[in-house]
């Protein structure tokens, strides 16, 4: 299930979205069509930064969550990303708490090429593939979630903004995030699509 605020790219705005579009137009103010196009949007913009401070983490995630637990096998572990069209999934500990978060990246970190070098693209795997006989997996198929997830993890709180959501994709070069409650307790996950749908 998804809730999601801002599904339309309607935007309204309020006598105070006006005032203070009035107050970024510098000197004389004589309301004419050009004048009051501005005014509108400049206003416009205001209500949009509005509304996007207004609507939380809570509002666009996605729950339930699919997880897995750090000792799953990264065998069951891709199966389960595969079957459900997902690139990444958080792990949770002996506790229920995120304790990492394991991707298609932290697969493709893992898998050596054979001039020794690090997979860097899902096209460079398939590449190696071609080129090579063998599973190029095999020497990792063993491995448990644990040994290659990303920790620790990058979570957000419910009542975050999504405009900070945003600013915390791209500080960490990431493309989802867990969100937790009160009690640090997974309750969803935001991907950048989520971001999208959310202010288009």
């Amino acid at each position: 299930m998804k809730s999601n605020t801002l599904n339309q790219c309607t935007i309204g705005f309020s006598e105070d979205d006006i005032i203070e579009a009035m107050r970024d137009i510098s000197g004389y103010l004589d309301i004419t069509p050009s004048d009051f196009k501005e005014i509108y949007q400049i206003a416009s913009r205001h209500a949009l930064e509005r509304l996007k401070n207004s609507v939380k983490a809570e509002h666009v995630m996605t729950t339930p969550v699919i997880t897995v637990e750090e000792k799953t096998s990264i065998l069951d572990a891709a199966k389960l990303m595969a079957e459900n069209n997902i690139s990444g999934i958080p792990v949770l500990d002996s506790k229920q708490y995120v304790c990492g978060v394991i991707s298609e990246k932290d697969f493709l970190k893992k898998i050596i090429r054979k001039d020794g070098k690090i997979n860097s693209s899902f096209m460079s795997l398939i590449a190696q593939c071609l080129e090579v006989s063998g599973c190029l997996t095999s020497d990792i198929r063993l491995l448990s979630v644990n040994d290659i997830m990303s920790s620790p993890p990058v979570t957000v709180q419910k009542s975050i903004s999504i405009m900070d959501v945003s600013a915390i994709f791209e500080l960490h070069k990431i493309n989802r995030v867990p969100v937790l409650d009160s009690n640090s307790k997974l309750i969803g996950i935001i991907a950048r699509s989520d971001l999208v749908h959310a202010l288009c």
